[in-house]
């Protein structure tokens, strides 16, 4: 009576186990739709670093360069030559956000002298984008410093430009009524207007001397 019982049971979960396992009618098929969907979306954005890598792999494994920009752009070249147009597209496709503007225009021109150098001297592709590889790798480790060089100078200036408003408010809050100092016609007004004249200034040039030290070629 125990043999039966236990095979029944045995035969009970094997059903049980094989129902589980039977794909349910178009939500599997959906479900697997939805994650290449989904996985191939985020896959666009790898990064110049990760696209610059899939391009130098392709290479070593015996493919050429023109099929490998093919690869990248994730579409065949009506001729089997690399041009600018196409080189800016792939980048622009793989690109992350951040790396757009100058970056992605020398990374475009970096790519383009190594294609030149392959096509026209026969150099090898590789040594090239290992070239390209290491510049993306310096300038990525250059912007990062750059970052945290202006991260602290950022924090000031927006302290800085609260700080008269601040000034105000505890000053409203200790009794002292600066409001209705600055708002009386005679020197209250002239203080504002000289006050806040300054202040315009102050935001101007620190906005110019902020974006003079961000430009490009300053930190190439």
């Amino acid at each position: 009576m125990g043999d039966e019982t236990a095979a029944w049971l045995a035969a009970l979960m094997t059903t049980i186990a094989s129902l589980a396992l039977l794909p349910h009618s178009g939500g599997a098929t959906a479900r697997l739709t939805v994650m290449s969907v989904r996985s191939s979306a985020q896959s666009d954005r790898v990064g110049l670093a990760v696209l610059i890598t899939s391009l130098l792999a392709y290479v070593d494994n015996g493919g050429g360069l023109v099929e490998a920009f093919e690869e990248a752009s994730g579409r065949r070249f009506a001729t089997r030559e690399v041009t600018w147009d196409r080189v800016m597209a792939m980048l622009e496709g793989r690109c992350l956000p951040k790396e757009q503007g100058a970056t992605l225009t020398i990374m475009a021109q970096a790519l383009m002298a190594c294609y030149g150098l392959s096509a026209i001297l026969g150099c090898r592709a590789s040594d090239g984008l290992r070239a390209v590889q290491g510049m993306q790798t310096r300038r990525a480790a250059l912007e990062e410093a750059r970052e945290k060089a202006f991260a602290v100078p950022k924090a000031t200036i927006r302290l800085l430009s609260i700080l008269p408003v601040l000034t105000i408010i505890m000053g409203e809050l200790m009794g002292a009524r600066p409001l209705a100092f600055l708002c009386r016609p005679g020197p209250g007004t002239i203080c504002l207007i000289l006050g806040v004249g300054f202040y315009a200034l102050g935001l101007v040039w620190m906005h110019l001397l902020r974006n003079d030290l961000s430009r490009e070629d300053l930190w190439i």
